[in-house]
């Protein structure tokens, strides 16, 4: 398994029934207007690893469900959108999203992050591909993860 997938079977698995799980926050930064190639490219990375990410995670969910008994239906999810100017995708879980776009305006990108848990008096982004995995790990946490006592 790897490391995400283990953060996540932790989270699943949690010994102390007690102890609700920490949800990270993850890195960010105030959004900045950068080249439009440079945009693009950042963007269809975090994608990349989003969708990466969501297949481990799902994977874990997945077999947590049915070890324990569970319907196996509960995972997170991504949706792409297509809009004229803008590179999006929402990621949800149980009723809660976020969600990461990039806009393209006169040959600048703008990226930015929204949603549950998110709220910011100016606009962010994610500092970048690392802080994807905090950011999921912090839907999941916040959206009501199921856990399971480990035997």
């Amino acid at each position: 398994m790897t490391p995400f997938m283990l953060q996540v079977a932790e989270l699943v698995g949690a010994r102390d029934a007690d102890v609700e799980p920490v949800a990270p926050m993850p890195l960010t930064r105030i959004s900045q207007r950068i080249a439009t190639g440079t945009g693009a490219d950042r963007h269809v990375a975090i994608r990349s690893l989003a969708e990466q990410l969501l297949c481990e995670a799902n994977a874990v969910l997945s077999s947590a469900g049915t070890i324990i008994g569970g319907a196996g239906d509960d995972h997170l999810a991504l949706y792409d959108e297509t809009l004229p100017s803008e590179l999006a995708f929402n990621v949800t879980y149980r009723g809660r999203a976020v969600r990461v776009s990039t806009t393209f305006v006169d040959g600048t990108a703008y990226a930015r992050l929204v949603g549950d848990g998110f709220e910011s008096e100016v606009p962010q982004e994610l500092d970048g591909p690392d802080a994807l995995p905090d950011l999921l790990v912090r839907l999941l946490v916040e959206s009501g993860l199921t856990r399971h006592p480990a035997a």
